[in-house]
């Protein structure tokens, strides 16, 4: 099985590779691949370029065999819908399990069809900031009854689950890491060395 991390990765840090280490270990995935969007609707546009984007979680991920990073909402160059990204990896014979945090999965309704999403793929949504597991469940009972919110660990190939992983919290953040490069402060220890470097 395999895991599908997609975010604007601006840049990709030490948060997001831990995490997603930790929900691979968590689940028993196979892999966990990337996906830098193009430009995410419900998002300011991204301040680093998406080739230099990409570039810095290649430069991340190259020493993890269970990571990999896929250019698809990048190549299309248009506003990154996850519904494509859902079509385009059960095109290749896929399961779509997107890894979301719970600020961004508390808008799925706003989604591009978000009925369609939610009945072919299904989601990890990770908790951040004062987000609950009671937070998520109520939002799904309001606006997808039909989905099934759960903490277990063992992930099935099947639509509508929403698996709520609470673990570790790293107060890191892609709009920190701009804001001290802009500030001439040192990032060090908040992204790896090469993607320090590249910046």
């Amino acid at each position: 099985m395999v895991g599908l991390y997609g975010g604007s990765f601006d840049p990709v840090h030490i948060g997001h590779l831990r995490i997603a280490e930790d929900i691979r270990e968590y689940y028993g995935l196979d892999k966990i691949t990337f996906i830098p969007a193009y430009h995410s609707p419900l998002k300011p546009k991204s301040k680093a370029p998406p080739q230099d984007r990409l570039k810095m979680l290649e430069l991340s991920i190259r020493d993890n065999p269970y990571f990999s990073v896929d250019s698809f909402e990048i190549d299309r160059q248009e506003k990154s819908y996850t519904i494509d990204t859902f079509r385009y990896f059960k095109s290749k014979g896929v399961f779509p399990l997107f890894i979301v945090g719970t600020d961004a999965f508390l808008t799925l309704h706003r989604w591009k069809e978000p009925q369609e999403l939610v009945s072919s793929g299904s989601f990890i949504v990770v908790g951040r900031g004062g987000d609950s597991l009671e937070k998520v469940k109520k939002y799904v009972e309001e606006h997808f009854p039909q989905m099934e919110v759960t903490t277990s660990n063992v992930v099935e190939k099947e639509a509508g689950k929403v698996y709520f992983f609470d673990g570790r919290r790293l107060d890191v953040s892609s709009t920190e890491i701009r804001k001290r490069v802009r500030e001439g402060k040192s990032i060090k220890y908040l992204v790896l060395p090469e993607v320090e470097k590249y910046i």
